[in-house]
């Protein structure tokens, strides 16, 4: 089952998947290269171009992978616990790894309810730099949203009780997520 981007479980799947493309391109590539020099005698040969050449979707795999390794996986026991407070009209991603021209700021989770953007960091990093990143972004959109990133569950969990906002979610929002979520 493939999981997508803003699922429980991304990050995990996509650090493996990720290494398992760098081990293979790189085994490939030097096993062609030394099948190729031990047969024909030199390593001047289309198999050393082939070789090198395999390189490139091996370090574009390893830069994906140096990107995400410094982040973890959503918990398992937060997802369990936002599970029932997500209301169906809201959007909630989890494992959000994205970009913006100064940085890369990660996210366990993020609900969007409305115009409010309910989020939850457990290493609490950059916390600043992703309030103003998302408001002033969206709003350069035309949607004034308000963000909220909470370090302590107790105070996520609260706040998504008691959000009593159940709206339709502007396409301009989710359109800005979708766009800035590392692949």
């Amino acid at each position: 089952m493939k999981i997508q981007k803003g699922e429980i479980g991304y990050i995990r799947r996509k650090k493996v998947l990720q290494t398992v493309i760098v081990l293979v391109f790189v085994a490939a590539g030097l096993s062609l290269f030394f099948i190729c020099r031990t047969i024909l005698g030199t390593s001047r040969n289309l198999g050393t171009v082939f070789a090198v050449l395999l390189t490139l979707p091996a370090a574009k795999a390893l830069v994906n992978l140096i990107l995400f390794l410094p982040y973890q996986s959503t918990d398992f026991a937060l997802y369990e616990s936002v599970k029932p407070l997500v209301l169906t009209s809201d959007q909630a991603y989890y494992d959000l790894v994205f970009t913006s021209p100064e940085s890369i700021m990660h996210l366990d989770f993020l609900c969007v309810r409305e115009t409010e953007l309910i989020a939850y960091s457990a290493d609490g990093k950059k916390t600043d730099k992703i309030v103003s990143y998302f408001t002033d972004s969206i709003a350069k959109r035309g949607v004034t949203v308000h963000m909220h990133v909470f370090r302590n569950k107790e105070e996520l969990l609260t706040r998504l009780r008691d959000c009593d906002r159940d709206g339709q979610i502007p396409e301009e929002v989710t359109d800005f997520i979708h766009m800035v979520l590392v692949k």
